[in-house]
This record gives structure tokens, sequence and C-alpha cells, in this order.
């Protein structure tokens, strides 16, 4: 399960979850082996829906509070599931039909970044 703040999101049709290995220092000592300090891994999550409702869209957008930092729980490929605070880095929904006037959204993708 996928939660936002303790929101569940609709099951997604794709969920992405990149480990970079980010700040601290290398350099070489005396013996010429390479040592690092400070290294953390982030952690980047992309989910993503092949179609989702205005309604549940509207929701989700509710919950992704722009500039702020929020609670995001899912399934990390290491740990199993896991909660970390992230930041919205980037979020796309088309539009692939209208009906009666309404938007049907479709390839809807959300990158969240961990802080």
């Amino acid at each position: 399960m996928i939660t936002i703040n303790h929101f569940s999101l609709p099951s997604p049709h794709a969920l992405s979850v990149q480990i970079d290995p980010r700040g601290g220092t290398s350099q070489y000592n005396s013996l010429g082996q390479l040592v690092q300090e400070g290294i953390q891994d982030k952690r980047t999550v992309e989910i993503a829906w092949r179609r989702i409702t205005g309604e549940q869209l509207a929701l989700i957008s509710q919950a992704l509070q722009p500039g702020g930092f929020f609670t995001l729980s899912y399934p990390d490929p290491l740990m199993g599931q896991r909660g970390m605070q992230c930041f919205l880095k980037r979020q796309a929904a088309h539009v692939w039909q209208y009906e009666k006037g309404i938007p049907k959204w479709a390839d809807v993708k959300l990158t969240l970044e961990e802080r």
C-alpha cells in the first residue's frame, strides 16, 4: 500500500525507486586508498497511473503540499515497507479524452524525492 500522510493512493500502474548515494567527501589516504565520509543514500520514488479520474487526481494533488514536506509510505526494494519524509519534485498528467466536457486523465506521474 502507498500512502501520503496516511492518505491511501489508488493502486498505481508502476512504481519505481531510485537509490543514489549523495553528499560527503572523497579523498585518497597516504596508502592510495579511496576514503569516503558522510555518504547517504537518497531515494527518488516515481509513481505512475495509466488512467485516473479527475476526482482521484484532485485528492492526490491536495495531499501534496507544494513546497512542503510530507510522509510517504511505500514498498522499498531493499527494506520492505518504508516511510520517508519527501517533497514533490515533479507532477505530470495528460488529458486523453473529454467526456461531456470533463477531462479524463492518463499517464499521471509523481516524482517524489527524499528529504
